[in-house]
């Protein structure tokens, strides 16, 4: 429940996107300027991919009230849907991943997360995601690739550390493995030691200087710190 709240969180931290400041310059005084200088077919063009950023926007929350009630395959449908309107709103890839990461859909939820890469290459929570999907299939080579570049974009992320410390484990290499883990409880001291933003304290637990969200832990997750 508290997973899907978190990838909402970020679904609306991506949408504040050029994208969607476009959309919103759309209203008001703004769009008489836009109707201004359009043509009637680019005005229609852009009017309807308005409308199906607001119809992907609400199959969304559909399909975030669905997750919240334990329903993935439902809210998982619900995310495919609003991709099928708008395949640039990139919140409901973040959603479906996580709904494919519930369900134990490794496979499912690297292609969402190849695709939110690709959109944007640069958020580390969105490479431990991947870490951890790829680690489940027994891709520990490249599962440490992704957890390297999640510390590369956010190396005070405690998660990232202990991550790549297991693979790291399971790949043989002791010695990265403690140093990663040292790293990990360091920073999590840290966090810990900072002045909470928030009075949950689930909340304060996860909370990292970026503010991506933790993963939870996955019951095929043996010692699994996401």
């Amino acid at each position: 429940m508290n997973r899907f709240l978190s990838a909402v969180l970020i679904g609306i931290v991506l949408c504040a996107s050029e994208n969607d400041r476009s959309f919103a310059a759309g209203n008001g005084d703004a769009n008489a300027n836009v109707a201004s200088t359009a043509t009637p077919e680019e005005a229609a063009i852009q009017a309807a991919a308005y409308k199906a950023r607001f119809a992907a926007r609400a199959a969304t929350a559909e399909g975030f009230f669905l997750g919240r009630t334990g329903d993935f395959r439902a809210a998982r449908k619900k995310f495919s849907q609003a991709i099928e309107l708008d395949p640039k709103f990139s919140p409901a890839y973040r959603l479906r991943a996580d709904a494919c990461l519930k369900m134990s859909d490794w496979a499912g939820a690297i292609v969402d997360l190849d695709t939110l890469i690709t959109l944007d290459p640069n958020y580390p929570d969105i490479f431990n995601e991947r870490g951890f999907a790829r680690r489940q299939l027994g891709d520990l080579h490249g599962a440490r690739d992704d957890f390297d570049r999640c510390i590369t974009l956010g190396t005070d992320l405690p998660f990232a550390y202990g991550n790549r410390a297991e693979v790291e484990l399971m790949l043989g290499d002791d010695r990265a493995a403690a140093a990663d883990l040292a790293q990990a409880q360091s920073l999590a001291a840290t966090v810990s030691d900072s002045p909470p933003a928030s009075s949950i304290p689930s909340a304060r637990k996860n909370q990292t200087h970026h503010k991506t969200p933790r993963t939870g832990t996955s019951n095929n997750a043996k010692g699994t710190t996401r």
